[in-house]
């Protein structure tokens, strides 16, 4: 009875996690819109601001490692990432998870994409208030392209993106 409750309590978190959350309170950027000021702790103790990420080409994904969309997309951002990582700033910031949450889903995964790992939703409130995954993909401090969970991003529209901005 209780690995029944562990798996329906986690289909749920899994299924709220990527749901539209609030109809009357959706905000989020699009293309033309600046990047808006923020600074995040990165997992390894770096700091990350959104000053380092306007020069030049970045992409920024929010994300939840019990998000099945997240979880599809993940691994396409991973490819971007080992392709342009010299050229292409690229950060994920979790939407509510802990370190203690997203370390060991990126270890079972080997992923090696930077990510800031967040309890809260500050950080991610500033780009959008509902859906995960969220994707940007900017230029010089401008989202160029933008993808939430419907649909998710292709590794090809995410390579698409990235090549029309460098």
């Amino acid at each position: 009875m209780k690995k029944y409750i562990a798996a329906l309590f986690m289909a749920m978190m899994a299924v709220t996690s990527c749901i539209y959350d609030d109809p009357e309170q959706e905000f989020e950027l699009k293309p033309g819109d600046s990047i808006p000021k923020f600074t995040v702790l990165m997992a390894d103790g770096t700091s990350m601001t959104s000053a380092q990420l306007i020069e030049g080409a970045a992409l920024i994904m929010f994300f939840h490692t019990g998000c099945p969309d997240c979880q599809n997309t993940i691994p396409s951002v991973q490819k971007i990432y080992d392709k342009y990582k010299e050229e292409v700033k690229v950060i994920l910031i979790s939407r509510e998870q802990a370190y203690e949450e997203v370390q060991p889903y990126w270890q079972e995964k080997g992923y090696t994409l930077p990510y800031s790992p967040q309890q809260d939703r500050v950080i991610y409130n500033l780009f959008a208030t509902s859906r995960v995954p969220r994707v940007y993909v900017c230029k010089d401090g401008k989202v160029t392209s933008c993808y939430k969970d419907d649909p998710i991003p292709t590794y090809e529209d995410l390579l698409s993106d990235i090549q029309a901005i460098l």
